[in-house]
């Protein structure tokens, strides 16, 4: 199916520059203006090298994060497709988060959707109207969906598993860890700070199987030097009663691109339970049309990117 993206021109420059057989992303394109960066370049895709703990081990793999606007219907909570439902669109930028990593001889592949508004005149929402997540593995698969409605979320999960089963909740609206990727790239000065109550992230309450519901934690942003001298935002979540923390390093300028993350958290069980720490950082980013890259000619940019196929 072919996506589109609000007010996008017909022909999107590709900013990659290619020397020899190797690939070498450019910086990201050179504006302070919200939204000339996200409607007039493509799709901004980066790939991460990633460590992920499971099973108390370390596996190798890689994460991708996909920011790109879309029109999106506020109350079907879908992206609009046509016409009619575009008029009653706002818009959204929207996450798709992709992990995958091998655990033995099997493998992992997870992804999250998160819609969160664009603020604008008339608009001043921050939280996200809806993430999605699904976790597939050898052993079976599951779907988690919230959906926020007034002042609640509607959550749905689907699994095959019996610990997590097929269940349906009602949570307060508070925070979504996983709407803060996003308000990262919109506008970090709102990241929320101090203690409150959060729901963690989808990708670690999936593989973990814990209870859905919101916990108590702790967040605050930060200046830190990177190991190159470089100074970066750092912002950190703890949740005390699950012994975890998630730390996330982005750019502290527009706009605000994310380089790195580490997770740290209790894994494995009984006697080979022990904290292990998940680890992302950043190899490549572009800013590409990727809907307009689907034939069998565009396989190259994978492989260039260190993507598998």
């Amino acid at each position: 199916m072919k996506c589109k993206i609000i007010n996008v021109t017909l022909i999107t420059k590709l900013f990659i520059i290619l020397l020899g057989d190797t690939l070498y992303a450019s910086s990201l394109p050179e504006t302070n203006d919200f939204h000339t960066y996200w409607y007039h370049n493509g799709a901004e895709i980066s790939r991460f090298e990633l460590e992920q703990g499971r099973y108390g081990e370390i596996h190798p793999g890689f994460a991708i994060l996909l920011f790109v606007t879309e029109p999106f219907h506020p109350d079907k909570q879908v992206k609009a497709d046509f016409e009619a439902s575009r008029e009653k669109s706002i818009p959204v930028l929207k996450l798709n988060a992709i992990k995958r990593f091998n655990t033995g001889i099997y493998d992992y592949s997870m992804m999250k959707s998160v819609f969160t508004p664009i603020p604008d005149g008339n608009r001043t929402s921050k939280k996200a109207l809806k993430v999605s997540t699904t976790r597939q593995d050898w052993c079976g698969h599951l779907y988690l969906q919230y959906n926020l409605e007034g002042d609640a979320y509607n959550v749905l999960q689907h699994s095959y598993y019996e610990k997590e089963g097929d269940r349906s909740v009602t949570l307060p609206s508070v925070v979504l860890e996983d709407e803060i990727w996003t308000r990262i790239r919109i506008a970090p000065h709102t990241l929320p700070s101090g203690e409150m109550e959060m729901v963690p992230g989808s990708f670690y309450t999936t593989l973990s199987m814990i209870k859905i519901g919101a916990e108590k934690a702790f967040a605050k942003l930060t200046k830190i030097r990177e190991e190159n001298g470089e100074e970066v935002y750092n912002y950190s979540i703890i949740y005390p009663s699950l012994k975890r923390r998630l730390s996330i390093r982005f750019n502290q300028n527009f706009p605000y691109d994310i380089m790195s993350w580490d997770e740290s958290y209790p894994d494995g069980s009984g006697d080979n339970t022990k904290v292990i720490t998940t680890k992302a950082r950043r190899t490549d980013t572009v800013m590409i049309d990727y809907w307009n890259r689907n034939k069998t000619t565009d396989i190259g940019l994978r492989d260039k990117l260190g993507l598998t196929k």
